[in-house]
């Protein structure tokens, strides 16, 4: 029997994968989101709360759930549980600041995000208000602390240096925190953070990562719908495309590097000093 070399058989199986994965896709635009009531009576970030909602979303997708394949019961269900997150979040901002299970919070806002087959205009826009409680310093030099510690790292800007105001983008520098959610840009010149809705830093709900899978997650959870819907409803991602972009500029090359520089610096110095 003939059998075909190793190459073969993973470009075969590379090219499987890809064409299930775009028929998944496919699919998934048909999907409407049912509107499902998620009966809650624990306080708001208690432990008893992520209980019950674990709780309703096995409830709520048990009673979707059709015993074939392509039934949707895990999407509606995860939709459920954002809606109401998403609302008891805007009832009480404030609780979350300083929660002992902060953390906890956004985990299971990520999770449910991913078991959806896409997200609603709705929920892209909520990484907006999440994207907050990352407190991101006002000052680009308190966030060069914070990275020198390593509580926040140094990425590639090159999404957020489109010309919009007097402020030369070129000078635009782009910090994700260590769990890879929340984003903050600043200026190197004048130092402060940038909030414009074209350069602004967003919240992730899949971090980006090497690996294949996670990848693939913070294409489609992150940078789609940016694509459909920009950053906020103020301008849209054609608009964004046509504005002249200082990526690749000599003044762009230089100061990222001198950023670099400095945070590396710092590193040695603020070692003793950073707190965890």
């Amino acid at each position: 029997m003939k059998r075909w070399p190793p190459k073969i058989v993973v470009l075969i199986f590379f090219m499987v994968t890809t064409i299930s994965i775009y028929g998944l896709e496919h699919l998934a635009e048909n999907v409407e989101y049912p509107v499902v009531d998620v009966d809650i009576k624990a306080d708001f970030l208690s432990e008893a709360y992520f209980s019950e909602l674990s709780a309703q979303y096995t409830q709520i997708r048990s009673g979707y759930r059709r015993w074939y394949i392509f039934d949707h019961s895990k999407a509606f269900a995860a939709h459920a549980i954002l809606t109401r997150m998403m609302y008891d979040l805007e009832k009480h901002p404030e609780l979350l600041i300083g929660h002992m299970h902060f953390d906890l919070f956004f985990a299971t806002f990520d999770r449910h995000v991913r078991k959806l087959p896409y997200i609603t205009e709705e929920i892209h826009y909520f990484r907006n208000i999440l994207n907050r409680y990352g407190e991101a310093p006002e000052r680009l030099d308190e966030m060069s602390e914070l990275a020198a510690c390593g509580k926040w790292r140094l990425f590639s800007a090159r999404y957020h240096r489109y010309e919009v105001t007097e402020h030369d983008a070129a000078y635009h520098v782009k910090f994700i925190s260590a769990d890879g959610r929340f984003e903050a840009v600043y200026h190197t010149e004048n130092g402060l953070i940038v909030t414009d809705s074209v350069n602004m830093g967003t919240y992730n709900y899949a971090p980006g990562s090497i690996h294949p899978w996670k990848y693939y997650q913070h294409h489609k959870y992150d940078k789609v719908p940016w694509i459909q819907w920009g950053n906020t409803d103020q301008i849209s991602y054609e608009e964004i495309k046509q504005l002249p972009t200082r990526h690749g500029s000599i003044e762009q090359k230089n100061s990222t590097t001198e950023l670099k520089q400095l945070i590396k610096n710092k590193m040695s110095e603020s070692t003793a000093t950073c707190v965890y």
